[in-house]
C-alpha cells in the first residue's frame, strides 16, 4: 500500500493570520436581543435547575403508587 499523501494545500491553523474587520449596519433591534438573552437564560437556569434536581437526594421516600397497589386498595 502506498503511503498517505496530502490532497490540499490548506496551511496549518498555527500558520494562518487573521483580521477583523468593522462592517456598520443598521441599528439593532434592541427587543428582540434582550428577548434572545432572556430567553438562553431562561434555557440555561432550566438545564441547570434539572442536573441539580436529578443529584438531589428527596426529603422523603413514598411507595410508587402503581396498578398492583391501587388494585389491592379496591379489595
Amino acid at each position: 500500500m502506498s503511503r498517505y499523501a496530502k490532497k490540499t494545500d490548506r496551511r496549518p491553523y498555527e500558520e494562518r493570520s487573521f483580521s477583523v474587520r468593522a462592517v456598520h449596519r443598521d441599528r439593532a433591534d434592541l427587543h428582540k436581543l434582550a428577548e434572545v438573552l432572556i430567553r438562553l437564560t431562561l434555557q440555561e437556569t432550566g438545564e441547570s435547575r434539572a442536573a441539580r434536581e436529578a443529584t438531589r437526594v428527596p426529603d422523603t421516600y413514598r411507595a410508587a403508587t402503581d396498578g398492583l397497589a391501587a388494585s389491592e386498595a379496591a379489595r
